[in-house]
């Protein structure tokens, strides 16, 4: 997993919709790293500002408890 943190509200929305959707992301972030993965959390940092968000992302996809209910 890499973590990597983020203040462009357009690049967090990106993620988290990847994030719900269960979706691959193709992300460069402001450190100049580009990942490919899916999305694990997106986590705001509220106490700062300008807002910012950490963001984690993994190679493999975790299966959630819900996916591993159903047969």
């Amino acid at each position: 997993m890499a973590k990597f943190e983020t203040t462009n509200y357009a690049q967090m929305r990106r993620c988290r919709m990847a994030h719900l959707h269960g979706q691959r992301v193709d992300e460069m972030f402001e450190d100049g790293a580009t990942v490919t993965g899916y999305i694990h959390t997106v986590r705001p940092d509220l106490t700062c500002w300008p807002l910012r968000w950490t963001i984690t992302i993994e190679q493999q996809p975790t299966q959630s408890p819900a996916l591993l209910l159903q047969d």
